[in-house]
């Protein structure tokens, strides 16, 4: 456990090193002092740190024995391996089929791998929460989220 524990923290901070880089190359905005790096960098800073604390107590760690190992035969892991390919299926689909389509499936689909199974509460909760989300953007912060396939017939 110590070994998967020090390699998933190198792991974390190569990815922290990489988001950092990452949102140097964001378009500065004048006149704005939060721009959209501030947001992924500090969250990217604070896995940095995580990963920090995660090496450091896996070096110091007294205890030699190996804890459980990851086995694709345990359903947990089965289950977070679909929710995996489910969020990245997501994200090639969501410019094609819109925001409105793709998110009510995927929140549903993820509430069903967690093994949610009232769908007369799953499918109203993943409806209403793209709705509510797709009106937050588009009506409040005036941000406008791919449509898809909609985008001719609703004229929003």
């Amino acid at each position: 456990m110590r070994k998967a524990n020090f390699v998933a923290a190198l792991l974390f901070l190569a990815l922290t090193f990489y988001v950092v880089a990452v949102t140097f190359t964001f378009k500065k905005f004048k006149n704005v002092p939060i721009g959209p790096e501030f947001f992924p960098r500090w969250l990217a800073l604070g896995l940095g740190i995580c990963a920090l604390v995660l090496m450091y107590q896996s070096w110091k760690r007294y205890d030699k024995r190996d804890g459980p190992t990851l086995s694709l035969r345990d359903k947990g892991m089965q289950r977070l391996l679909v929710g995996v390919a489910l969020v990245i299926a997501y994200v090639y689909l969501w410019k094609s089929l819109g925001f409105l389509v793709m998110t009510p499936v995927l929140l549903f689909a993820l509430m069903w791998l967690l093994q949610a199974r009232d769908y007369k509460v799953t499918i109203p909760i993943s409806i209403l929460t793209a709705v509510g989300i797709f009106l937050a953007f588009k009506l409040i912060l005036g941000i406008e989220m791919p449509l898809g396939f909609l985008d001719g017939v609703l004229n929003f």
